[in-house]
């Protein structure tokens, strides 16, 4: 029936979640662009100054209202003449949200030009322009700027990239030393008597463009550029670069040398990974055989012990919230408790429930308290508590959101699990194998994830497999031959409670079948189910479940209305999600601009 349910609510969902996805996939694919062409004009002053001219490109695909550039502030000492224009048109710099008007900002690491316009479905090219004060490195007779264009992790690729780079006066070509951070097929540069141009072709995302460049400090007016770093010179720009060159090389050849294994050893890893499970499997996590046990489902009560304990044990060793309700109508039917129907006060307008269920104590001794396990006394004591606050209704009784439940729930928890395992229904050797495989999966996977960030992507298969065997050591974990067999012997009656009908029930038990299905987790349909296949006497088959009279209500509301214990004070987060568009690096040693 739940299986039904299911199908019948993920059909109705179905179209509706459709619909969604093509809603977004169309709002997705008609506010789009792209910045397929970058012309950055690079202008060396004799003063030092840097002067920018940045030309972006933008393909509009869909309405958009505002853009902005952010490059980190760092690589000089002061920006200035910061502008925005269009085709010659300039932006106003009035700090508001008015069409053809931009504003200046700064965070602890960027600075942010950002402006405003309209555009649908056309190509627009925005000019952005600043001056860098600092930014070139001054040796005895050398001048050295070095600079990221283009930053890696951009979320549009470049398809044009032109870098045109002027000093302040003519030199012999032989003068003008580059190094670009680029591929050598990915670019090329030329380089004239006062000029540096770098172009290249489709640059992905994810390909940083840096131009280191140095050219004699004749050019500039040396009295306005003093030195800052004495130890620059020709020779040792060209020392730094045949490290860096060196250390490429050796990066490329571990590159390859792990690629070239990746393959291999993926298969090694996913082969030692299975084995390891098998074999630690077969030792450790074997069931034992129960011969004389029968799997057959009945309804007939295995043996009498308590909801929380064969909860647990049905539950993968577990304790959760429909154990305690479990125990706590239990405790009642034993008759430590009495459950009340009355009228629901706050019923009306607001209100769908006429009634609530209210509990109290039937004033047992004392002494009796002690003969009892310490989660049932747990529950007593704090149920006898709640009633004294005046927290007696099922509302209130056990509430997730109260961090003094939370705290109690726990220790309850804790003394559930002691009494369970001091049964020894779980095979320690078998967690001692949990632990052994857990621990070798755990390096494969280390392994594994070490190969696939240097090797090749073949390695995820890897991951994968050690992954999911990390996830399959729980069922090494396995149980005792005797808890095997109560196991069985609980799991067809489990069985018998899903399928039960009036012919196979006896009544004088149904107030047990309630509570075990309870402690079972079954739902509220299938627990109703049961009830109503019994015959109308409440009362009888009930007793610690006093309803009003000519309710509406059966036992199974009682469980119902305290759904909040198995919350079992748990919380829930909530986030966001949001974006401006796609984004582009350039200049100031890793810029980005977007759009929206």
């Amino acid at each position: 029936m739940l299986i039904e349910d299911s199908k019948e609510m993920l059909n109705k969902l179905l179209p509706l979640i459709l619909l969604l996805f093509l809603v977004d996939v169309t709002v997705s694919k008609a506010n789009d662009y792209s910045i397929p062409e970058i012309t950055i004009e690079v202008e060396i002053l004799e003063d030092g100054t840097v002067r920018f001219t940045e030309h972006l490109t933008y393909v509009f695909d869909g309405s958009f209202s505002w853009a902005d550039h952010r490059f980190p502030k760092e690589g000089f000492d002061e920006v200035t003449n910061i502008s925005v224009s269009e085709n010659g048109d300039v932006y106003i710099n009035d700090n508001s949200e008015n069409t053809g008007t931009f504003s200046v900002s700064e965070t602890n690491r960027y600075l942010i030009i950002k402006w405003q316009y309209n555009a649908t479905d056309t190509t627009r090219t925005f000019s952005i322009s600043y001056d860098l004060i600092g930014a070139l490195t001054v040796g005895e007779d050398w001048v050295q700027f070095y600079w990221s264009y283009l930053a890696s992790g951009r979320n549009r690729s470049t398809e044009n990239l032109t870098i045109t780079i002027n000093l302040p006066a003519e030199t012999s070509p032989e003068n003008i030393h580059t190094w670009s951070r680029m591929p050598d097929d990915l670019y090329t540069v030329s380089t004239l008597p006062n000029q540096i141009t770098l172009t290249a072709e489709t640059i992905s995302r994810n390909q940083r463009v840096a131009l280191r460049t140095l050219f004699p400090r004749s050019l500039f007016d040396e009295n306005a550029l003093p030195v800052n770093e004495p130890l620059l010179t020709l020779e040792q720009v060209q020392l730094d670069e045949e490290e860096f060159a060196a250390e490429q090389e050796r990066k490329r050849e571990r590159e390859e040398f792990y690629t070239s294994i990746t393959e291999p050893v993926t298969i090694l890893i996913i082969v030692l990974s299975i084995a390891i499970f098998v074999v630690i499997y077969r030792k450790y996590g074997t069931r034992f055989k129960t011969i004389t046990i029968s799997d057959r489902e009945t309804v007939i009560l295995p043996d009498r012990t308590k909801p929380a304990i064969i909860g647990r044990l049905l539950s993968l060793s577990t304790t959760t919230g429909n154990h305690l309700t479990a125990t706590l109508f239990d405790l009642a039917r034993r008759g430590w408790f009495s459950i009340h129907e009355e009228e629901n006060e706050k019923s009306g307008i607001f209100s769908s429930q006429s009634s609530q269920f209210r509990i109290s104590s039937t004033g047992r001794e004392p002494e009796e308290l002690n003969s009892l396990p310490g989660w049932e006394q747990k529950i007593i004591q704090f149920v006898g508590e709640q009633i004294s606050k005046g927290n007696d209704t099922f509302d209130k009784l056990f509430s997730g959101s109260d961090s003094n439940y939370a705290k109690w729930y726990a220790a309850w928890v804790k003394e559930v699990k002691k009494s369970y395992d001091e049964l020894n229904w779980i095979d320690n050797q078998s967690i001692v194998g949990l632990a052994i495989h857990l621990g070798l999966q755990f390096i494969l996977l280390i392994c594994a994830i070490i190969l696939l960030i240097l090797g090749s992507e073949f390695a995820l298969l890897a991951v994968v497999t050690t992954g999911l065997m990390c996830g399959a050591s729980a069922v090494i974990k396995r149980r005792t031959k005797e808890g095997e067999e109560i196991y069985r012997r609980w799991t067809a009656y489990l069985k018998g409670l899903q399928n039960a009908d009036k012919r196979t029930i006896n009544m004088e038990m149904l107030g047990f079948h309630f509570i075990y299905a309870t402690a079972f987790g079954l739902s509220e349909k299938k627990i109703n189910t049961l009830i109503e296949k019994s015959s109308d006497d409440t009362a009888t088959l009930f007793p610690w479940i006093i309803l009003m009279s000519g309710s509406a209500s059966t036992p199974t509301s009682v469980a119902s209305s305290i759904s909040a214990l198995s919350a079992s004070g748990t919380s829930s987060f909530s986030g966001s999600v949001g974006g401006s568009g796609a984004s582009m690096g350039s200049a100031g040693g890793g810029a980005s601009s977007g759009a929206g």
